[in-house]
């Protein structure tokens, strides 16, 4: 009895496995060449296993598309939460939270451009992956109305979702632009207008009382 409940453990960790290297592997060769320019045959080459394993997880590609983009949702919404999170006032954690952008863009850029990009590749001609997409913007949206509820308090913001709606797109639209600059100033002034912008659309709806907390980005400065 417990040769075969061991022998199913292995089974499970080994399918585990199979199907993490399947995403990685999409993840990074889709980063590379882009959603059709991908194969399945590349992305079984890379990841090292068979055909049929991707099948068996996935269904077909799109399914193991969509399971990426769940991947890289988690891992950013984490990724901005704990850079944001380290910061005490709530200027402090907008201002975190586009520097945070702008740290995963550069180390791990995929992080980002890929669920980005996509919207503009696939999701057009996959309802599937249209579907993962908007599950990730919106959790993403979540974790930024959180963040701003958490940090100034629950009901402060008469829309707290609609300004967590622009922060994001304000966000992806630093995807396209950043790779235009020409310079690290380029790029600091770029981010920077970014930060001020983030900051300038929660101050505008802030009570007067808790403006000069943000006082720091505030318009006019």
């Amino acid at each position: 009895m417990r040769n075969t409940e061991n022998a199913s453990a292995a089974r499970r960790a080994q399918g585990e496995e199979s199907r993490q290297r399947l995403v990685d592997a999409a993840t990074d060769l889709i980063g590379e060449r882009g959603y059709h320019a991908t194969s399945v045959n590349d992305i079984c080459r890379r990841a090292g296993v068979a055909k049929t394993a991707l099948y068996w997880h996935f269904g077909d590609k799109q399914g193991l598309l969509a399971a990426v983009i769940e991947s890289l949702g988690s891992r950013w919404i984490e990724e901005l939460q704990k850079r944001a999170y380290l910061r005490a006032l709530p200027h402090e954690r907008l201002g975190a939270l586009v520097d945070g952008w702008r740290e995963i863009l550069e180390a791990q850029p995929q992080l980002i451009r890929l669920p980005v990009f996509l919207q503009l590749e696939a999701a057009e001609h996959s309802e599937e992956i249209r579907a993962a997409l908007v599950l990730l913007f919106e959790r993403s949206e979540r974790a930024i109305t959180q963040g701003l509820e958490d940090s100034l308090g629950r009901g402060t913001l008469p829309d707290a979702a609609s300004v967590a709606h622009v922060v994001l797109a304000l966000l992806e639209a630093v995807v396209a632009r950043v790779g235009l600059a020409r310079s690290d100033a380029e790029r600091d002034a770029l981010f920077e207008g970014v930060k001020r912008g983030v900051v300038q659309i929660v101050w505008s709806q802030l009570p007067e009382a808790l403006r000069a907390e943000l006082v720091a980005y505030s318009p006019g400065r």
